[in-house]
């Protein structure tokens, strides 16, 4: 799987999972919810800036990049 494939899935996935947990009536989902807006605003940066801190993970566990 290609770097940007696999950080979609992850993304798409992390996302979910935040989700899920951010709907539970507890005082752990306030954390869910912070957690949701730093994935939100990390992505916006990363529009900007073309840096992502899982692309570095990535890059250090081996993942190719995209031939495109």
């Amino acid at each position: 799987m290609t770097m940007d494939r696999l950080l979609r899935l992850t993304s798409g996935t992390v996302l979910l999972l935040v989700l899920l947990f951010g709907v539970i009536p507890s005082n752990t989902a306030l954390f869910w919810k912070g957690f949701l807006l730093f994935m939100s605003l990390n992505q916006i940066q990363s529009a900007f800036t073309n840096w992502c801190p899982v692309v570095t993970l990535y890059r250090k566990l081996g993942v190719k990049e995209c031939s495109c």
